[in-house]
């Protein structure tokens, strides 16, 4: 298998996990955030599936660098982190939570290591970029999961700050 067919699948998987993730979600506010997160990674299937049919430019097109992802996000997790009703979850949905941070963490780690070998400069410039949105999906999966963990505290810490700039880290 080669590496678009493998990441065509590894996106597929994070889509199908996400979405089941969102089917069982405590809050609408977290179902909306793993619903786009299902829908980032059907873009990335769709970036891969360009690649790999030699549609190079047209691939650069299903990445958005993010900004809009984030946006939507940030607004939606603000929103939470301020409700006066602090919200607990349970132990199920926090390792829920991790297991999207592995997933996110493995995609920008395999992607950064196929753009260090890839001989295409076009295609490692597009590598890195995927890369890069994996990597603001950890940040943004990082900070919700702080606040699942401690509700009460968040609103008041570091992380919840960078994530309001958007800065991630």
């Amino acid at each position: 298998m080669d590496i678009f067919e493998f990441a065509m699948k590894m996106e597929m998987d994070g889509k199908s996990f996400y979405e089941q993730q969102a089917a069982t979600a405590s809050s609408k506010e977290l179902k909306e955030i793993l619903l786009t997160l299902a829908e980032e990674e059907m873009k990335h299937f769709l970036f891969f599936k360009k690649l790999r049919d030699g549609e190079t430019e047209d691939a650069a097109g299903e990445l958005n660098g993010n900004t809009e992802t984030l946006k939507k996000v940030q607004n939606i997790f603000v929103d939470m982190s301020n409700d006066k009703e602090k919200k607990t979850f349970g132990e199920d949905e926090i390792a829920a939570w991790t297991k999207a941070l592995g997933i996110e963490e493995k995609a920008e780690k395999f992607y950064r290591e196929k753009a260090e070998i890839e001989p295409d400069e076009n295609k490692k410039r597009l590598l890195v970029l995927i890369a890069e949105e994996e990597q603001s999906h950890v940040h943004m999966i990082d900070g919700i999961l702080t606040y699942l963990k401690f509700p009460e505290a968040f609103e008041d810490s570091a992380q919840f700050k960078n994530f309001q700039s958007l800065e991630g880290h």
